[in-house]
């Protein structure tokens, strides 16, 4: 016992020195230029699309379709741009898209992108948008809410005619899942032989069961990634739980500012979501948030960063926090917090070990300023700004191979995704200059540090 004590007592001292030491930016300098350089780009992000009604900012140049999850990230960094418009009409294709289909696509609309959704995050912009307008505009925001109440009832539908199964047998709490057909399946494995180097030779049916849990990966956001142990299906995910909660949250808000009778009880609804989320998905050994195995009744093996989305959501409690905010280290690099603790991976999967996303950083550095946790916020953000500053002076590698023709990159300018080791990350394809979501964190996080600092 006294050993254990002991060793104890010595994490909890690592923990604590690691945390006593101070970040120091080494590209601060050149941040600045970055963040003028993105605001006087992103008019060459502006797309149109033939499916949907209004003018936005896509991922990178000529992409004549949205991806879900991705526009909260560039609304941030619109916002921060004064370029308010851009980021309601971005939130309003996406209800458009509610609207039509009863739900939003992975990318929207494309004939491959629409037999799954990705992390409801519609919920937030909206409400984001309403409460940064000069002009408070209720007809937008009640024309906005009854198309949530549609988005919402996606998720949480378990009648014969849901579109999607999302039911986990645990009510209450719902999961990732997708409703493509079996032709649809067989054409996703075809290109993940392309990605991983599968076997072609195999039955349809051997290809339909193995795509089917990396099309839920795609799913979540994340394709692929180590934290659903290839068996995505079987998991209650911590992310998409923490965002129906705020889905409740914003509902009885919304009711309250446009002085509506209340339709549910959202309130009872949010706090039962968050008990369950704490009672399935918490895991007090370890002092973290975990996605919970409802197949085989234990938590993900895995962890992963969306460990601190219940922080961004204002779902854990004092202590919760405290306890992540010390397990930072499992996730924390040199340049920004890794997507999933390291297992040892056999192969670098772009959601592994390696990987650090923008919008990772900006969840969690939203998530600890939320709790108070000013200087690890502030030290995350920083690694992250300096990451894509340090690729923005030299890229890193500097050229990369497409179709047996050696490519060089450009300096002075930003890369959709990056690795814990300072470079570009271009496992299972290369990584494309972007202003998606690595533009719109870099404007949040830059704006954020440097206001944390006066």
């Amino acid at each position: 016992m006294r050993k254990i004590i002991l060793f104890a007592s010595f994490v909890l001292i690592v923990h604590i020195q690691l945390f006593a030491q101070t970040y120091q930016p080494k590209h601060a300098g050149k941040w600045n230029e970055i963040s003028n350089y993105i605001k006087a780009n992103w008019s060459k992000q502006r797309a149109v699309s033939k499916d949907l009604p209004f003018a936005y900012i896509t991922v990178w140049p000529g992409l004549p379709f949205m991806f879900y999850w991705d526009s909260y990230f560039i609304n941030e960094g619109l916002l921060m741009s004064k370029l308010d418009s851009f980021a309601r009409n971005n939130t309003a294709n996406l209800l458009y898209a509610v609207d039509k289909f009863g739900f939003i696509g992975n990318a929207v609309v494309t004939d491959w992108g629409m037999n799954r959704s990705q992390p409801p995050y519609l919920s937030t912009m909206v409400r984001t948008i309403y409460e940064q307008a000069k002009v408070k505009d209720a007809h937008f925001l009640r024309k906005a809410y009854k198309t949530l109440l549609k988005e919402y009832l996606f998720w949480t539908d378990t009648s014969k005619n849901a579109i999607e199964n999302h039911s986990t047998g645990v009510a209450g709490l719902q999961r990732f899942f997708h409703h493509a057909t079996d032709e649809e399946l067989v054409i996703l494995y075809g290109e993940l032989a392309d990605r991983f180097g599968f076997s072609r030779a195999v039955s349809d049916s051997e290809k339909i069961k193995i795509a089917t849990p990396f099309a839920v990966e795609a799913a979540s956001g994340m394709d692929f990634t180590t934290r659903f142990e290839h068996r995505s299906p079987d998991f209650i995910s911590v992310e998409l739980n923490s965002l129906l909660y705020l889905y409740e949250i914003n509902f009885l808000w919304m009711e309250k500012i446009l002085k509506m009778p209340v339709s549910k009880n959202w309130l009872q609804l949010a706090e039962q979501r968050k008990l369950l989320i704490n009672q399935y998905c918490w895991d007090e050994a370890r002092g973290l948030y975990l996605d919970y195995d409802f197949v085989q009744k234990r938590r993900s093996k895995v962890a992963a960063v969306t460990a601190y989305q219940p922080m961004w959501a204002g779902i854990a409690s004092s202590n919760q926090a405290k306890r992540l905010v010390q397990n930072l280290p499992m996730l924390e690099t040199e340049w920004g917090i890794a997507t999933v603790e390291k297992t040892g991976e056999i192969k670098n999967y772009q959601w592994g070990e390696t990987s650090v996303w923008a919008p990772m950083q900006l969840m969690v550095v939203k998530g600890l300023a939320k709790y108070g946790y000013t200087s690890a916020s502030k030290r995350i953000a920083a690694k992250y700004l300096d990451l894509v500053a340090n690729n923005y002076l030299n890229p890193n590698p500097a050229s990369y191979t497409e179709k047996g023709a050696v490519v060089n990159r450009k300096k002075a300018t930003i890369y959709e995704k990056y690795k814990a080791d300072g470079t570009i990350n271009d496992d299972e394809y290369k990584a494309s200059e972007m202003f998606g979501w690595t533009a719109g964190s870099f404007l949040w996080l830059h704006a954020y540090y440097s206001k944390s600092r006066k």
